[in-house]
C-alpha cells in the first residue's frame, strides 16, 4: 500500500458542529429570536446533512425573514471560516505523517468559498499536499471522481492504495472503501449502524487514526 491518506474535512479535522452552534447562537442574538429558536436550528441541521438551500429556505420561511435564503446562506458561508477550529493535536498528527512520507489529501462536500474558507484560516493548507471540493469540482463523495482528484493532487493515483479517514458511514466509509482505500471511521461517540459493512478501524479522534495509519506503513514494510 502507498503511503496515502485522505482526510474529511467537517467534523473530522474540523469541529464543523460547534462552530454551527455559534453561529446559530450568533444568528438568534441578531435577530432577536425567539428562546426555543436554537434548539430549532441545531435540530433541522442535522449535523450538516441538510441540504443548504433547503436548509435556509426552511430558517427564512419559520422566522418570517426578509432576506432571500440565497442571502441567508451566503453570509453562513462567510462566517463559517471564521467560526470552525482544529485542534492543535490533528496539525501535530499531519505534521507527524508528513514527516513519515505520507501524502494527505481533504476530500469534502460543500461550497468552495465555505469549505476551502475552513482549511485556510485554520492552518490546514499549509499541512496537506492537495484537495478536493465538491463545490469546485462539481462531484460529491461518495463518487470515486473526489477521492481521484485528492489522490492525483498529491501526485499519487488510487490503483496504489491507501487511507480514507472520515466520519460518514457513507460519505468517507463506504466511499472510500469503493475507491480501493482502506478506511477509518471517526466514531464521535455514535454507534455504527445496524446492516452496513463497518470500516477497517474505528478511532475517536484524528490523532488515533493517523496512529493506525502510520502503523500500516510499519506492518507493510515488516510483512514485505
Amino acid at each position: 500500500m502507498q503511503r496515502l491518506v485522505l482526510f474529511d474535512l467537517d467534523n473530522t479535522l474540523v469541529d464543523r458542529g460547534e462552530a454551527f452552534r455559534r453561529w446559530a447562537a450568533g444568528f438568534c442574538e441578531e435577530r432577536n429570536l425567539p428562546a426555543d429558536s436554537l434548539a430549532w436550528l441545531l435540530r433541522e441541521d442535522r449535523d450538516g446533512l441538510v441540504p443548504r438551500d433547503l436548509f435556509f429556505g426552511d430558517v427564512r420561511e419559520r422566522f418570517g425573514l426578509g432576506e432571500s435564503a440565497e442571502s441567508l446562506w451566503v453570509d453562513y458561508r462567510r462566517r463559517m471560516p471564521e467560526l470552525v477550529t482544529c485542534r492543535p493535536g490533528v496539525l501535530a498528527a499531519l505534521v507527524a505523517l508528513r514527516r513519515a512520507g505520507w501524502g494527505i489529501g481533504i476530500v469534502t462536500n460543500g461550497q468552495a468559498d465555505n469549505q476551502l474558507g475552513k482549511i485556510r484560516r485554520t492552518g490546514l493548507a499549509e499541512h496537506v499536499d492537495a484537495w478536493a471540493v465538491s463545490g469546485e469540482l462539481g462531484v460529491r463523495k461518495p463518487a470515486r471522481e473526489l477521492f481521484e482528484a485528492a489522490a492525483r493532487g498529491c501526485g499519487l493515483d488510487l490503483a496504489g492504495g491507501g487511507w480514507m479517514v472520515g466520519d460518514s458511514p457513507d460519505a468517507d466509509v463506504r466511499g472510500g472503501r469503493a475507491a480501493g482505500l482502506a478506511t477509518v471511521w471517526i466514531s464521535r461517540g455514535q454507534a455504527w449502524p445496524d446492516g452496513v459493512e463497518p470500516p477497517d478501524q474505528v478511532r475517536a479522534d484524528v490523532e488515533s487514526a493517523a496512529q493506525v495509519v502510520m502503523s500500516s506503513a510499519n506492518t507493510t514494510t515488516l510483512s514485505s
